[in-house]
């Protein structure tokens, strides 16, 4: 009897890491295939071809590609965007140079420099016009003075033009007028308009969160360009999906003029996959760890909600657009491992990334990192890395942490692998404890490269007793881009104290007729979306808001003040009754869920038995068992200290814990009692 065929994949999803490009693909019968290769700095898109070519599949066939990238992040924090220009209201040239007073966290740093926007100050004019609060026009826009300036930017050089004048949130005429103008004169020019992109009031955030978009912008549309003629010349005909910073994902028509929303492409992904995983093993409520090449990413989702921020700070910078809420640290499996000038071991944030890479690549690389602490401690086999297929070079790994002067290789590898493990414990504390909410009720999903390695130490520090690490951890990133929803969202501001007209009738049907409009713009059927509001309340005199997201229907005010400090208790601790509520502005979004079956493939609890090997764990050379993950079937368990190899990733189960496969084929590492 001949076996049937496989079903050929008909979604992708395609995830760019500082280290490794992943591939998820799934056949219309959920049947899962995936694919990895290193990333490709210079040129991103090749990565992505390649991964699809090493994988053969018929590209004919993919009627949905999903992507997700670190492009914008990079040309972010790298400052290497496009030449962008700024065009502001006359007297307010300074504004995003100046920024604000706040010394954000860091008041006893006494050598603390706020961050630098992505633009110089001769890249900024000013046009003459003025627009009050209220949205009168208190000056004409004289638009051949304003072009006059526009020219002068495009002359020196400008790609991108940002737009930000005075007010625009409440009243974008004159933005609207300079664009027009700027389009018909010089066409070419890629125009970032701040009632857009950002139209919320806070004139530093809206010109500063413009201002990157314009300096992305023409990077990510470039990028995407090529990476769509590329999927053409391959045979693609279907449609190209990007990730955004808020979970969901958008067409990547759209990436260009959006690009500011791309900053968290890759961490948002892999939190969607981490919720997927959580929710079909029955928790209730999780924290995510996602160890990747560079950093590190938690997050706080009880109920498996992960809360949605207005605001990211990115190098530093505020950024005003809807991202998923979550801490990232520089700790990631290329991080540098080094000696500060007061003689002092330090980790990160600068990283090998993908190339030259790690000491123990071979590629040249001679700056010990975490991924060489870990060779060396013995807890990543080098002829298993990668599946095996690429072979880690353990005597590089051993020069370049003996190069560091601080005793034996093994010893410097145990220390800077403590100190990864109470990074990231703080940060899981910053999601957690230090917001009022006691980790120890929740479990540790872990995914990315690095993160099944360290959770069960980063959970026993925090006093967590369970880390559910899901199917193929390494490519968790790329898994989210097949499940994630597409999801469009707008803002509008306005200030004013809360009352039964917040969300009447009325504003419901126009926020909801406004989501059903941006629906078809982005090439969605508003008819297949779900609608969502959100409002945004804080307390009279606070600086920041809390969105309450609410039904596309009606709420009095005792509602929405009802769940406004709900939520505000939830987050810092308390509520005041005593105190007033203002309404800062709404939000819409338009959702379509995904459609799709997916079948992560269960163990088949085949594999060389388990083999007992030296491994330096906590600080004490153990025996431990090393065994292929896929040698693990349902019900089965193994006692620590063990160390579960796969070809994505490589979990270590300490001393006191023990691993069982679930039903569904993942893993759960609980403390023994």
């Amino acid at each position: 009897m001949t076996a049937a065929p496989t079903p050929a994949p008909d979604r992708v999803g395609v995830e760019i890491g500082g280290t490794f490009t992943d591939l998820v693909m799934a056949a219309p019968d959920g049947t899962l295939f995936t694919g990895k290769i290193p990333s490709t700095p210079a040129a991103p898109e090749t990565a992505v071809l390649g991964v699809l070519e090493a994988s053969g599949v018929d590209l004919g066939g993919v009627a949905r590609l999903g992507h997700g990238s670190t492009v914008a992040t990079n040309a972010l924090l790298t400052r290497r965007g496009a030449k962008a220009g700024l065009l502001t209201t006359a007297g307010f040239r300074d504004v995003v140079i100046m920024g604000r007073a706040d010394r954000d966290h860091h008041i006893f740093d006494m050598r603390f420099r706020h961050p630098a926007p992505p633009i110089r100050r001769a890249m900024i004019r000013e046009a003459p016009e003025r627009i009050g609060v209220d949205g009168a026009i208190l000056e004409p826009l004289d638009l051949e003075a304003a072009w006059t300036e526009a020219q002068a930017l495009i002359d020196a050089g400008a790609e991108g033009l940002a737009i930000c004048l005075l007010h625009s949130w409440r009243n974008p005429v004159h933005e609207q007028a300079l664009a027009d103008l700027i389009r018909a004169r010089a066409p070419g020019i890629a125009l970032s308009l701040s009632h857009e992109v950002s139209p919320e009031f806070r004139e530093y955030e809206r010109s500063l969160t413009t201002t990157v978009n314009a300096f992305v912008g023409p990077v990510v549309a470039r990028y995407v360009d090529r990476l769509d003629a590329g999927l053409k010349a391959r045979g693609h005909g279907g449609v190209l999906r990007i990730m955004q910073s808020n979970g969901a994902m958008m067409p990547a028509a759209l990436a260009g003029a959006n690009a500011v929303r791309m900053l968290l492409s890759g961490p948002a992904a892999g939190m969607r996959a981490a919720m997927w995983f959580a929710a079909r093993n029955g928790i209730a409520d999780a924290i995510t760890l996602d160890m990747g090449g560079t950093s590190t990413d938690v997050a706080l989702a009880p109920g498996l909600t992960p809360a949605v921020t207005p605001e990211m700070r990115i190098d530093g910078l505020p950024v005003r657009v809807p991202a998923l809420d979550m801490a990232t640290i520089g700790a990631g499996g290329g991080s540098v491992v080094s000696v500060d000038p007061g003689g002092f071991l330090a980790v990160g944030p600068d990283s090998a990334g993908a190339d030259p890479g790690p000491a123990c690549y071979g590629r040249g690389g001679t700056r010990p990192t975490v991924t060489d602490a870990q060779v060396v401690a013995g807890v990543l086999r080098p002829a298993r890395f990668f599946g095996g297929r690429m072979d880690l070079r353990a005597d590089l790994a051993c020069d370049a942490l003996g190069a560091l002067g601080l005793g034996p290789p093994e010893h410097a590898a145990d220390m800077a692998l403590s100190m990864v493990n109470g990074a990231m414990a703080a940060a899981v504390r910053l999601v957690s404890t230090a917001r009022g909410v006691d980790p120890r009720g929740f479990a540790l999903v872990a995914y990315g490269g690095g993160g099944p390695l360290h959770a069960a130490s980063v959970a026993e520090e925090l006093g967590m007793d369970r880390v559910l690490i899901p199917w193929s951890p390494g490519l968790a990133s790329a898994f989210g881009l097949l499940i994630a929803d597409v999801a469009l969202d707008a803002a509008q501001s306005d200030l004013a104290p809360l009352s039964d007209r917040t969300l009447d009738a009325d504003r419901a049907a126009a926020l909801t007729a406004r989501a059903r409009r941006l629906a078809a713009d982005g090439g969605l059927d508003p008819d297949d979306c779900e609608i969502e509001l959100g409002v945004d309340l804080r307390y009279r005199g606070q600086a920041f808001e809390l969105t309450v997201r609410t039904p596309p229907a009606p709420m009095d005010a005792d509602a929405l003040r009802a769940a406004f400090e709900a939520q505000h208790r939830q987050r810092y601790g308390y509520a005041r009754a005593d105190l007033d509520v203002e309404c800062a502005g709404w939000r819409v979004s338009a959702r379509r869920r995904s459609a799709g079956l997916v079948r992560p493939p269960l163990p088949s609890g085949e594999g060389p038995s388990a083999e007992l090997r030296d491994a330096t764990i906590a600080g004490r050379r153990l025996k431990a068992s090393f065994l292929a993950r896929e040698a693990l079937a349902p019900g089965a368990r193994i006692d620590g200290p063990a160390v579960l190899e796969e070809p994505s990733a490589t979990t270590l189960v300490p001393p006191g814990w023990f691993a069982l496969c679930l039903p569904t084929g993942d893993l759960m590492l609980e403390r023994l009692p």
